[in-house]
């Protein structure tokens, strides 16, 4: 007979994530909480001594997680955000993987997944970006909140004394994600009722449209894969995550270019969307050897194989 799944609480200290705490506290001793402290904000010390103080009483491991915040130095708003994420996710998954648990939770809600649905459309994202918040990741993060809406938070921690606190950067209008949440979805849902609702129905469509577009274009490319033994004899240039792909080339029809980068994306090959595309998909469509770089992602093609990659 298998365990129950264990699982660590990635918690800040705010509504969402506290109340995911008390939600799950009675699963104890398949739960564990963590709070990462990214040292920039001098009542750092009160969330975590609030969490602390939680786990205490609800018989659940805590773990405070540093930062250094030496890592933020130059960055911008954006850059920080984006460094912050990516850290943040580093520290949760070591300590995960060090205690041998199943998943690593966030406390993502149905609001959070409306924004990012918004701001994904403001960017003008494709299907794979429209699916928004993912419920359940490959990689084990599971978000148990997201069939919260904000309202209904706030009212499960009235009924249950949650206790929380409120992160100042929070209400910062210098960052657009706020902006949306305060400003922007609040007048749109005010003058269209309905529209959270709207966004949150998109992010569910795609994420079932998804695997079925996925499923077609792998159809589609199967016949260009090379085989094990031309991976041998292949001429190979130095990346990782490759696809090898043998005597493809890419049609000059609209739209061709999208679906190669959507497929490649599944198959974790990743870059950000710029005007260098267009230079590739031009590179894709003739007879020619080439060495082209999209960010990480990297292409070469040489004799008969082109070669997909990250670096």
């Amino acid at each position: 007979m298998n365990p129950s799944p264990s699982t660590l609480l990635a918690i800040s200290g705010g509504l969402d994530s506290m109340c995911m705490l008390h939600l799950m506290s009675p699963l104890l001793g398949r739960v564990h909480a963590a709070y990462v402290n990214h040292g920039v904000r001098e009542c750092s010390g009160e969330d975590a001594k609030l969490i602390r103080k939680k786990c205490e009483e609800y018989g659940i491991a805590f773990y405070e997680l540093f930062i250094d915040p030496k890592i933020f130095e130059g960055s911008g708003k954006g850059g920080f955000e984006a460094i912050a994420r990516a850290a943040r996710y580093d520290l949760l998954f070591e300590l995960k993987n060090k205690l041998g648990l199943d998943f690593l939770a966030t406390a993502h809600h149905r609001d959070d997944q409306a924004e990012t649905v918004f701001l994904r459309i403001a960017r003008s994202t494709g299907v794979k970006g429209l699916r928004g918040i993912l419920a359940n990741r490959e990689d084990g993060v599971i978000r148990p909140m997201l069939q919260f809406a904000k309202k209904d938070l706030l009212e499960y921690a009235r009924q249950n004394g949650v206790e929380w606190r409120e992160d100042s950067t929070n209400i910062s209008m210098g960052y657009f994600r706020n902006k949306v949440r305060l400003q922007i979805l609040p007048k749109i849902e005010k003058e269209n009722a309905g529209t959270v609702d709207s966004l949150v129905r998109i992010a569910e469509l795609s994420q079932k449209v998804y695997p079925k577009i996925i499923k077609i274009l792998d159809s589609y490319f199967a016949s260009f894969l090379a085989t094990p033994l031309e991976w041998v004899k292949a001429p190979k240039p130095h990346t990782k995550k490759a696809v090898l792909l043998k005597h493809f080339y890419l049609p000059a029809a609209a739209g061709y270019g999208e679906l190669f980068r959507l497929w490649l994306a599944h198959k974790g090959i990743n870059w950000e969307e710029t005007r260098e595309d267009l230079k590739f998909y031009e590179k894709l469509h003739k007879n020619s050897s080439f060495s082209f770089r999209l960010g990480k992602a990297y292409f070469e093609r040489k004799k008969a194989f082109l070669w997909c990659g990250m670096r």
